[in-house]
C-alpha cells in the first residue's frame, strides 16, 4: 500500500516485546498489500502465529469499535492515516 509510512501509536496496552513485533507486522503488511482486508488478515496470522491464536485486527480509514481484551494485548495505532485495531480476545 505505501512505503515508509508514519507509524503513530494512539493507545496501547501491550508489553514492549509484543508491540515491537506488531509495529513490524503492520510496516510489512502495509508494504506488501494494497486492500486493508489483506492487510489485516496478514496481521492477524502472524500474531497469531508468534503469540498465540485469538488475535482480531480491523485496518481502515472509519470504523469504531468497542471490545474486550485480555490484558496488555490492545493496540490502536494508525499508518499513512489508516487506523489500525489489534488485539487478543
Amino acid at each position: 500500500m505505501s512505503k515508509g509510512g508514519r507509524y503513530v501509536i494512539i493507545i496501547v496496552d501491550m508489553e514492549d516485546p509484543i508491540q515491537e513485533d506488531a509495529k513490524q507486522f503492520i510496516i510489512d503488511s502495509f508494504d506488501k498489500f494494497m486492500e486493508e482486508k489483506d492487510i489485516a488478515n496478514d496481521i492477524r496470522k502472524k500474531m497469531d502465529k508468534l503469540h498465540g491464536e485469538s488475535w482480531n485486527v480491523i485496518v481502515g480509514k472509519a470504523f469504531g469499535a468497542h471490545v474486550v481484551h485480555q490484558t496488555n494485548s490492545y493496540l490502536f495505532c494508525s499508518y499513512d492515516e489508516i487506523s489500525i485495531l489489534l488485539w487478543k480476545s
